[in-house]
């Protein structure tokens, strides 16, 4: 925009002129300061939307984004109520087929939650390739997140029904994965079951009471090889076995879990009516922040 010193106006009348038709111009000319002070003002204006508006996306891509596995063989209960909890904890969601996977489509994401459902499916439509990409983005610096499925997935050996799956898992945890148990619950029912936190101290598990009902569909045991640097999180109450661990794959972090906390049994804001009969006894999605913001190296 032009700039005009002290208060001279963009035209001078001219002094032949009358003194009516001068104080026209000088009317005139106030009425262009006018328009030439809005527009200088709307233009500041129009700057301040600018920069606000720069700064919401500058929020927006700070914030962090979680990828959920969405593809064949999953719980689409699980990734609805996952979706929905992590969408409340302030995060950015979204979907990735096995496909997007095996072609390394994890960049932008900080997070990869693998939900309940089938592992054998997951290992056969991921690959080697997709389960080399899994690996080293965790093993970078990303978060992994497994729920049942998910957490069965991630083990170095995976037992169903005391047969050992000839599958290409994760291999992020040194350890077994075996279940179901009908200690728990009798195949192929579903029950709330109790966990006992194992560990009070630990950054995950400090905001839990000293154990929680969490829902049990055909999960696993999570259990670490000897000497292994796993930190087990919690125990079945049922069987003694853990439930949930913690642990580092490079410079990543890991959490599993064999219960489904994502699903909320005496809400509706997970989005899904599954198991909706069911006492929950509170909710676990405080767990899932605390154990979110550990993976991301909070």
């Amino acid at each position: 925009m032009r700039s005009f010193p002290g208060n001279t106006l963009p035209f001078r009348p001219a002094a032949s002129r009358s003194n009516g038709f001068t104080g026209s111009l000088t009317a005139i000319g106030g009425i262009g300061v006018v328009l030439l002070a809005a527009a200088f003002l709307a233009g500041c204006q129009g700057r301040e939307e600018a920069v606000h508006e720069s700064a919401l996306e500058l929020s927006r891509e700070a914030t962090p984004m979680v990828a959920v596995y969405s593809d064949r063989g999953v719980w689409s209960q699980s990734v609805t109520a996952g979706e929905r909890m992590f969408r409340w904890m302030g995060h950015r969601v979204r979907r990735v087929t096995a496909r997007q996977v095996r072609d390394g489509d994890l960049a932008g994401a900080r997070l990869l939650l693998v939900p309940g459902g089938n592992m054998y499916s997951y290992a056969e439509d991921l690959t080697a390739a997709g389960v080399e990409s899994v690996k080293a983005f965790v093993r970078r610096g990303g978060g992994y997140v497994g729920i049942c499925g998910g957490a069965y997935f991630a083990a170095e050996r995976v037992f169903w029904r005391s047969n050992r799956l000839s599958m290409n898992s994760l291999g992020l945890f040194p350890g077994e994965a075996r279940g179901p148990y009908e200690e728990i619950v009798p195949y192929p029912d579903s029950a709330m079951c109790l966990v006992i936190a194992s560990q009070p101290a630990y950054p995950v598990t400090g905001v839990l009471p000293d154990s929680s009902w969490i829902l049990y569909f055909w999960g696993p045991a999570l259990l670490p090889d000897d000497g292994a640097e796993v930190t087990v999180l919690g125990r079945y109450e049922a069987i003694d076995r853990p439930a949930m661990l913690a642990c580092e794959y490079g410079r990543g972090r890991v959490f599993l879990i064999g219960t489904h906390p994502e699903i909320e049994e005496n809400s509706d804001r997970d989005g899904v009516a599954e198991c909706d009969e069911l006492d929950d006894r509170g909710t676990d999605w405080d767990l899932m922040r605390a154990a979110a913001d550990w993976c991301l190296g909070g």
